[in-house]
């Protein structure tokens, strides 16, 4: 099949369901010129792949291992925790406990099968042998080198080397050879159990390990599993494969192994960003994804596909073949269904970005989502770079609005925390009431805040709109679900935290038996039956069934029968819609065999009234490739509903008919850009088809909606003949053009045309002018040097973008490895200096009298780092005279870089400037001043005996650069002050770091002797140097922005982040600095009312359990699990615990500077608005 990522061609395979086929066609063909960005450029170097071949026949990949409960057991165990657990259910349903942690411990994913069984992925290498970026913040910038999965192999074998004698610290000995090394990432299995409820009273009482392996050293969690009824196997996804297993003998073990694809997870990124989502779409196909950890691919026919910044989703056939990467972009859609229409939906998760959301998708052939791992991760801490994201300041994340970036398609609707697991209701079950609901989990990491919400969809356009959205179940840390042959629904429960615990559930949520039970019996009965045994009319009349499971299972038998003429029967003579459908899904399946099997369907597509049938009908057409069905696909290019169009257009692109570029402008052009499904189907289609000169001459053409179609098209093929577009008369295309040019991989050829607008294009908007500034950038020659310069002298251009242009010039010789707009890694280059310098010499003085300070402050750094040795004056003048506090700091560190010869002088007179952060950095430079060690060391203890606050914190700083031992002598005798508790709380974390830094034994001693003065069990303690002394500014930004705390994750202050914690607003109204600090290091200690559970024994022994509802002075209030409200005086409290947090421990993940300006911030935070901003 035609795929829009690689543009190669895959030979078909065999589409009988009923066989287990495990030849792969080794035939592949050379990519034709359609690809996306991303794709050509890296197929020549397709990645190394572990290739590891199917399992021979009969041996065992798990040892026999059976966990078996009694009846009375287990009933007793699921009251015993139904009774503790308080649960929120919508009105008519019940929860009941199906499986308790006796038989299964931390479930990720699970997938029901026809017989009632439950196949669980169980992880064991999460945060195990798996790692999540945030502890390892020096890991940032070589995780986003990375590029495919041996890149991230290399380097884990580097880092863990044996030669570099690690410890248990850094990685425990797994396998026992006495080594701490990369080999220990390669012990600890992954695993699959067998849940089932043998007695048939309702409750599971048997668990059986059906697999246990995937042990790599660069294998992440088991996140995806799919039970496929049809072949009796499993479909698996865990990085960096997919792997299709079963047993053949019937023991219970799986014993054949099948690799369906390789190079999955590129990046170190967040845990949990990797493979899930296993599922079979009603084509027969496999479908699984990965989230923005990348990937790039290789199939088993050989064929590349480079994804390595974004998450994907991609199908197959189930032995592997026709491999396709259906859409991307994704950030992390941990699951996604389709409905009955065979519309692919889920919930990708947010940013963790202030003011964003996670957002229902329709993930359509060919969609780009809009996200990359470099809008988290990269640039972000670079020194040479900037903090502009384009994921928030260019609002991809946001629903469709007008002068949205064009080449992506953006989400249907905002939606809840933590979507995970997801599964649609399959028209029989639960009750009428959540037909046509997607159920899909909210994870929050807290189980009283997480759980199950539903919601719909309506038809808008050519795409969806959310309809009802409510809250199905709260109280469950659910991670995956799925609708059981009896019509319930069940969820994996991780029980509490992010972190695996040793414990599981699986839950069964029902409601009571009622009218439609005899139709659920009648579902499960046809589930379990061997249709085989029916006559094709009996089996045809299923096609029609209330349950799109049984349906599915109609179509795929006939499918198996080679029966094609019963399913073209139906799709004839039914008068029910779904059934036809399911006979068009069936004929697909035969034509993407042959595609001359879809000729049939032509006549439907020109007469047929019903407008989903057209649909359909074009969308198997394309998936075929049926060029028989070109006229009538063209014909429905102008049909009144938009859905047909969309599916029409796109399967026009598949065929790769030029003969189609003009209807298909066309067909843009009278869309006018109003729906966004047609403009992506339409350049898809554009891109698909290939031919760069017809997109070119659209440049001329009178309409900016197929310009804009034309610009996204040429984009996907990487053509440099998107630089014609640069010269539109719209801003909006203009921008369009630059956006793909510059921000994934760079078209080369128009790069240098891109940059060569910078002072001559007509349009001013920031979006545009920072692609055309960083295209200069990296273009990299005298011309453009000058066209940075001449910019940044601009007086009428923005002030921020005028000291963008001079930090490019600022970095000229050494730059930062990220692009200055996207964040992408692009490697180390060199330029030089003299080139940057040249370009400045004239207008520095100016710069430096700018009325704009930020301007003013980035022409003082250029001169300084591009060693303007004659301009050190004008900096001494800058240091003295500038308005600005920050412009002066600037000024003397750059003047101290240019080694100037009078340097004491002007550090001597700016430690009496007005502003104490100029002060504070002068004292920084005295360490380097050419005075005597006594004069220096005099200088810093004045100031600890006199100055404030942060002049002292400073001075402590500055005396651990100060290598003598007078320094240490003053560190010294501070540090006894310290241990007789005579040192102010506000400066404990700068001596304590100070006399660490230095390394002298005498001071190593006296920090012991301090440390050993507090209590090990009290945190406080522990952490004493960050009560006080926090910058509320960069606490501020901490919480905001740092991608390792995510506070806004979970926590919201003002407008500023996300309610699936504890609102923060007025948390220092609320609690002490000491109860801060307490709940971010030790969260578990106490939490807050309404985020988690609680146990109170009372002073007579009794005991009450429930969620912690509320709190006051002398009372509690605990909310039991039969909703019974309990309030209890403090009084007759002889002790209560709390359940595990969600929130990790922060001083695990933060430096203790870290902690205390977090300590600060949140110290004022006292009411209606937010304190310290910026």
């Amino acid at each position: 099949m035609f795929n829009i990522q690689s543009g190669t061609f895959k030979a078909p395979s065999t589409l009988r369901l009923s066989t287990l086929s495990l030849a792969i066609a080794l035939a592949a063909c050379s990519p034709p010129d359609g690809s996306d960005t991303e794709s050509v450029a890296a197929a020549a170097s397709s990645t190394a792949t572990e290739q590891q071949p199917q399992t021979p026949k009969g041996a065992p990949l798990a040892p026999q291992h059976v966990v078996e409960i009694d009846d009375a057991a287990a009933a007793k165990r699921a009251e015993s925790l139904e009774s503790q657990i308080s649960l929120e259910l919508a009105e008519g349903l019940d929860m009941t406990l199906w499986a308790s942690e006796k038989l299964l411990a931390d479930p990720v994913a699970l997938s029901m099968d026809y017989d009632g069984n439950a196949w669980v992925a169980i992880t064991h290498r999460s945060n195990n042998s798996e790692f999540d970026i945030r502890p390892y913040p020096h890991w940032l910038t070589p995780a986003q080198a990375m590029q495919d999965v041996e890149d991230r192999r290399a380097f884990l074998k580097d880092y863990f080397n044996a030669d570099k004698n690690l410890t248990a610290e850094d990685v425990p000995d797994r396998n026992k050879d006495g080594i701490h090394d990369w080999r220990d990432l390669a012990v600890v299995k992954e695993q699959v159990l067998q849940v089932s409820d043998t007695s048939g009273d309702g409750r599971a009482d048997r668990a059986q390990t059906f697999l246990e392996d995937f042990n790599s050293e660069v294998t992440d969690v088991l996140g995806g599993i799919y039970y496929h009824n049809e072949l009796k196997e499993l479909f698996l996804a865990v990085a960096p494969n997919a792997w299709r297993v079963k047993d053949s003998d019937g023991d219970g073990i799986a014993d054949e192994k099948q690799q369906l694809s390789d190079g999955f997870g590129v990046h170190i990124g967040f845990s949990g960003h990797g493979m899930s989502g296993v599922t079979m779409g009603p084509d027969g196909r496999i479908y699984y994804g990965i989230g923005d950890v990348g990937a790039n691919i290789t199939d088993n026919d050989g064929n590349n596909y480079p994804h390595p910044n974004r998450g994907v989703v991609v199908r197959s056939e189930p032995d592997g073949s026709n491999f396709e990467v259906f859409a991307y972009g994704v950030r992390n859609t941990h699951e996604f269904v389709f409905d009955k229409y065979g519309n692919l939906i889920s919930v990708d998760n947010d940013g963790d970005h202030p003011g964003e959301y996670e957002r229902v998708v329709y993930l359509v052939d060919g969609s780009d989502s809009g996200w990359r791992i470099n809008w988290q991760f990269g640039k972000y801490t670079d020194p040479k770079n900037n903090t502009y994201k384009v994921w928030m300041d260019e609002e991809f994340y946001k629903p469709r609005f007008e002068s949205q970036a064009a080449h992506i398609l953006p989400p249907v609707a905002p939606y809840h925390a933590g979507p995970t697991g997801m599964v649609y209701h399959p028209g029989t079950g639960l009750s009428e009431r959540w037909k046509d609901h997607f159920f899909i989990v909210e994870y929050t990491g807290n189980a009283p805040r997480s759980g199950i919400n539903a919601f719909t969809l309506k038809p808008e356009g050519a795409g969806f709109a959310l309809d009802a959205d409510e809250k199905v179940v709260r109280g469950a840390q659910i991670t995956g679900l799925d609708i059981g042959p009896d019509g319930a629904l069940y969820g994996s429960d991780w029980i509490e935290g992010w972190g695996r615990n040793g414990k599981g559930r699986i839950w069964k949520i029902d409601t009571p038996e009622g009218a439609d039970q005899a139709q659920r019996e009648e579902t499960k009965a046809l589930l379990q039956e061997d249709l085989s045994e029916r006559s094709a009319e009996s089996v045809a009349a299923l096609l029609g069934h209330a349950d799109m499971r049984v349906r599915s299972r109609a179509q795929f038998e006939l499918v198996a029968r080679d029966d094609q003429a019963t399913l073209l029967q139906t799709l004839k003579d039914s008068d029910n819609q779904m059934a036809r459908i399911h006979a068009i899904w069936g004929i697909g399946q035969f034509a993407r065999r042959d595609a001359s099997a879809a000729e049939p369907l032509t006549a439907y597509l020109l007469e047929e009234e019903d407008p989903e049938i057209r649909a359909q009908i074009a969308k198997v057409m394309g998936d075929a490739e049926f060029a028989g069905g070109a006229d009538a696909l063209v014909a429905n290019l102008t049909h009144e509903q938009a859905r047909v169009r969309f599916f029409a257009t796109q399967a026009l692109g598949r065929l790769q008919l030029k003969s189609a570029v003009q209807p298909i402008v066309a067909m843009l052009q009278a869309n006018n850009d109003e729906d966004i499904y047609l403009r992506h189907g339409g350049a898809t289609a554009l891109a698909r088809i290939g031919d760069s000169e017809a997109l070119a001459a659209l440049a001329e053409h009178e309409s900016e909606a197929v310009r804009i179609a034309a610009v996204v098209a040429l984009g996907r093929l990487q053509s440099a003949e998107l630089s014609k577009f640069l010269q539109d008369d719209s801003q909006y295309v203009v921008t369009a053009a630059a956006r793909l040019i510059n921000d994934d991989l760079f078209i080369d050829g128009a790069l240098k045309p891109l940059a060569e607008l910078l002072g001559s294009t007509p349009y001013n908007n920031e979006e545009l002018l920072r692609r055309v500034i960083n295209a200069n950038a990296f273009v990299a020659d005298q011309a453009a040097a000058e066209r940075l310069a001449t910019f940044a002298a601009d007086t009428s251009a923005e002030a921020a973008l005028r000291a963008e242009a001079l930090e490019a010039l600022t970095y000229w010789e050494s730059p930062s490895v990220f692009d200055r707009v996207s964040g992408r890694y692009r490697g180390e280059r060199e330029g030089d200096a003299a080139v940057a310098r040249e370009v400045l010499a004239d207008i520095y003085p100016a710069l430096l009298q700018d009325k704009q300070a930020s301007v003013r402050a980035a022409a003082a750094n250029a001169l300084g780092t591009l060693a303007f040795a004659d301009a050190a004056e004008r900096l001494v003048d800058s240091v003295q005279n500038d308005a600005d506090a920050e412009v002066r700091s600037t000024a003397l560190n750059n003047l101290q870089q240019l080694g100037y010869s009078d340097m004491q002088k002007v550090v001597y007179g700016a430690l009496n400037d007005k502003d104490e952060s100029v002060r504070m950095t002068a004292l920084a430079l005295v360490p380097e001043l050419g005075i005597a060690v006594e004069t220096k060391v005099d200088m810093h203890t004045i100031l600890l005996a006199e100055g404030t606050v942060g002049e002292k914190q400073a001075a402590y700083k500055s005396l651990a650069n100060i290598k003598d031992p007078e320094a240490y002598k003053v560190l010294a005798t501070e540090l006894q002050k310290l241990i007789a508790g005579e040192i102010v709380p506000e400066v404990k974390l700068e001596l304590v770091n100070a006399a660490a830094a230095a390394e002298q034994p005498d001071l190593t001693q006296l920090l012991a002797e301090y440390e050993a003065g507090k209590d090990p069990a009290d945190p406080i303690e522990k952490y004493a140097e960050t009560l006080k002394g926090g910058d509320a500014r960069s606490g501020f930004a901490l919480f905001s922005y740092n991608s390792t705390a995510q506070c806004v994750r979970c926590h919201v202050i003002g407008p500023r982040g996300s309610h699936v914690g504890p609102e923060l607003t007025d948390i220092g109204s609320r609690l002490t600095r000491e109860q801060l600090l307490e709940a971010m290091v030790d969260p578990g200690a106490r939490i807050a009312p309404g985020f988690g559970n609680t146990t109170v024994t009372l002073k007579d022994g009794s005991v009450v359990e429930g969620m912690f509802a509320a709190e006051a002075d002398a009372s509690i209030t605990v909310k039991s699990s039969d909703g019974k409200e309990h309030t209890i005086a403090r009084s007759d409290i002889a002790e209560q615990t709390f359940s595990p947090s969600g929130m990790p421990p922060m001083g695990l993940m933060l430096e203790k500077g870290q902690l205390r300006d977090l300590v600060e911030y949140l110290h004022l935070q006292r009411g209606q608005t937010e304190a310290v901003s910026h």
